[in-house]
């Protein structure tokens, strides 16, 4: 059984999604990444690494609060900086310039509501560049954000379809 999967079915509210992502989602976000100038990635909601395997020359710091899958990307991304926590108190503490990949595509509302406030403190600060975002939802899930432009990117090779949205 798929790890994610087994562990969503052991404790949905910890983990935030049930597969891995596609490779085809994930080469779409690479290139949106490693087209920026911005050098400082960070992942919240790592999970298996499936999103960041593309990513290329950029500092990557992917946060993953489940341990299990954090041991996992120690292991399987020994060129990254990986910690064990929670993504949106990681944020809160971070004080330097980055772009932000996000991959929590069953949020509560409750934990939105804080990552939009902290992104936003960000934004007003100039610290975040971007946020690529992966999710199953057709409408904005990152509604209040404070960035001009967003796109949307619909990743058809997959099941549900994968939505890639492109904040900046």
């Amino acid at each position: 059984m798929n790890i994610l999967l087994k562990k969503f079915i052991q404790n949905p509210l910890k983990i935030c999604t049930v597969k891995a992502s596609t490779n085809s989602s994930a080469r779409k976000i690479a290139n949106l990444i490693n087209n920026t100038e911005n050098n400082n990635v960070i992942e919240i909601g790592g999970g298996t690494g499936a999103l960041t395997q593309f990513v290329e020359n950029k500092d990557v710091t992917i946060i993953e609060r489940d341990y299990e899958l954090s041991e996992i990307l120690k292991t399987n991304y020994p060129q990254y900086t990986i910690k064990n926590q929670c993504g949106i108190n990681y944020l809160k503490e971070y004080k330097n310039e980055y772009g932000l990949l996000a991959s929590i595509p069953l949020i509560d509302k409750e934990l939105k509501t804080e990552l939009i406030n902290c992104i936003n403190n960000h934004i007003s600060k100039n610290q975040i560049k971007w946020i690529v975002n992966l999710g199953y939802q057709y409408f904005d899930p990152l509604k209040g954000i404070n960035f001009k432009n967003k796109k949307r990117y619909i990743t058809l090779k997959s099941f549900p379809l994968e939505m890639i949205w492109h904040y900046f």
